[in-house]
């Protein structure tokens, strides 16, 4: 898979004590020029091993490169797929939850466009 990255919006982490899936770092990955209908459609059907394999590294480098302040995990076992990354009561915001080891006091957000 050829990509490019088109949007990177990084935010600090929204923690909330209390809530365990809010404790932890996470990165969203959208398509370029995919409408809302597209992403609830596809929301269950993301290659998240592709990202986890060939995006992710890719997007390690540029946040070390862009915040060398924040260290980047690259350890692709650091960074778990949930399909409930941003709400834990539905499954309407997929993305990768940062575990145990990773030191970025951030959200992600990352479109790419596949070339």
């Amino acid at each position: 898979m050829n990509f490019e990255f088109t949007e990177l919006i990084v935010r600090p982490s929204n923690n909330r004590k209390g809530e365990s899936f809010r404790d932890k770092h996470k990165i969203y990955i959208f398509h370029d020029k995919e409408s809302i209908i597209d992403n609830i459609i596809e929301r269950h059907n993301r290659p998240y091993e592709t990202y986890k394999e060939l995006v992710l590294p890719k997007l390690m480098e540029l946040l070390d490169f862009k915040f060398p302040s924040h260290h980047a995990s690259v350890m692709k076992e650091k960074w778990s797929w949930r399909q409930n990354c941003g709400c834990s009561v539905c499954p309407c915001s997929p993305g990768f939850v940062g575990n145990n080891g990773v030191v970025i006091p951030l959200d992600i957000f990352v479109t790419i466009k596949i070339n």
